[in-house]
């Protein structure tokens, strides 16, 4: 059985986009867009059994209309290929809000096999395919929400509230896994019942954070370290074939050398230059029961857009300009989201030539920032004057401190002394 797994889209992030004069679109909103055509067409060149899709579709609970019709128009080929959408409501999917439909609810009305699951279900999930049937269990993003109507949770801080539902979460896991191996009934997506045997494919789809997941450099460690932590042995248990995650964006298996794998798929589009490095794509997946070992994966990256840092420290070079430009053209910049950072002296700014710096960078697709770091130049140390210095001496201090002055030390000394003896010689007439 052949699966197409993929997760974190976040449709409708704009971070370095534009407005795009063609759609009206913001630029990212079209490489998202882009990007997730190229994971449905392969998912078709591929012919997979089912797409699965662990959750995170936009970036917001409340997308917009436009968002939703891109989303819809992208997974469409799928339905219209008779090939089985599960999705798996994600936090960013889910309002706040009790009782508010989730974003991905309006599949639930889309003509095709489309297969949203909001809360665990209460049974084994048995979904159809054209290579037979695959066990499902759903495992989207708690919602504390919902656990917080009853009134025995009202009372429970949140590390009381993050520990109910990893036990929760964990038992739920057990009782199915419990149900396949016993040879209990799951359920079709008609309601009827239908045994479910060990020997089927069986796939855990889930949106919820494993412990010790790498994340991607977007990602933040305190936001992941309040959520409820899952280790990989109360995911990976018997007989379950495959884990499918999302929620961290890097891509990685938690599991790797052994069975099953617990995977991230990871997202498919770069969105701050701290990814500039990662890859982002998606697993192909194989399941064959009759072999060892019975699942295989591949990781496809997208055609997400590249993004380039550029940083370079120009002090004490001669020609700065050429230097930064050097250092641009060591990288392919082309249709890339670019940063370019570079470090002068104070004496050098002037001689940094913008113009020629935007102009080789005309082959990206959008300048983030051309940030300069400025050096400033040493300044001379400070001299105190106090009371018992004589007049003269202050005054050549004060000048020395004075670049402008520079030239005119002996005249404003004499001058200084000038004033000196007239006070002195009105404070005496007075007297």
């Amino acid at each position: 059985m052949k699966l197409l797994h993929t997760a974190d889209i976040h449709l409708g992030f704009k971070t370095h986009g534009r407005r795009d004069p063609d759609t009206g679109l913001n630029t990212r909103v079209l490489d998202v867009q882009e990007s997730l055509d190229a994971v449905v067409q392969r998912a078709l060149d591929a012919d997979v059994d089912v797409f699965l899709f662990c959750g995170d579709a936009y970036h917001t609970a409340d997308p917009t209309p436009t968002q939703q019709k891109i989303f819809v128009q992208c997974l469409r080929p799928l339905a219209e290929a008779d090939i089985p959408i599960v999705l798996i409501v994600g936090n960013h999917d889910h309002p706040v809000t009790f009782g508010r439909a989730s974003s991905l609810d309006i599949f639930d009305h889309i003509t095709g096999e489309v297969y949203c699951y909001r809360k665990p279900a209460p049974s084994v999930q048995i979904i159809d395919t054209k290579s037979g049937p695959l066990q499902l269990i759903p495992l989207p993003w708690p919602i504390r929400s919902q656990i917080l109507t009853k009134d025995e949770y009202r009372t429970m801080s949140p590390d009381e509230l993050r520990q109910f539902i990893e036990e929760h979460y964990v038992t739920y896991i057990q009782r199915r896994a419990d149900e396949i191996l016993e040879g209990e009934s799951g359920v079709t997506a008609d309601g009827t019942e239908q045994a479910l045997s060990p020997d089927v494919p069986t796939v855990l789809a889930g949106h919820v954070t494993v412990q010790g997941a790498a994340l991607a450099g977007s990602e933040h460690t305190t936001t992941i370290a309040s959520e409820p932590t899952f280790t990989v042995g109360q995911l990976a248990q018997r007989p379950i074939d495959y884990v499918a995650l999302g929620h961290v964006h890097k891509p990685q298996d938690c599991n790797e050398d052994h069975h099953p794998p617990v995977v991230y798929s990871g997202s498919i589009e770069r969105v701050t230059f701290n990814e500039a490095d990662e890859r982002k794509g998606f697993r192909l997946v194989d399941i064959d029961p009759s072999r060892d070992p019975i699942t295989r994966t591949t990781f496809v990256e997208t055609p997400a857009r590249p993004f380039v840092a550029v940083q370079v420290d120009v002090r004490d070079v001669d020609e700065p300009t050429e230097r930064i430009l050097d250092a641009i053209g060591e990288r392919d910049v082309t249709d890339a989201i670019v940063r370019v950072r570079y470090r002068v002296e104070e004496e050098q700014v002037a001689q940094v030539d913008q113009a020629r710096i935007r102009e080789a960078l005309e082959p990206a697709d959008t300048v983030a920032a051309i940030e300069r770091s400025v050096d400033p130049a040493e300044r001379k140390r400070r001299t105190v004057v106090t009371r018992e210095s004589g007049l003269d001496e202050a005054v050549r201090q004060y000048v020395g401190q004075h670049d402008e002055l520079t030239g005119m030390e002996d005249e404003l000394v004499e001058a200084a002394l000038e004033l000196e003896a007239e006070l002195k010689a009105e404070r005496s007439g007075t007297d």
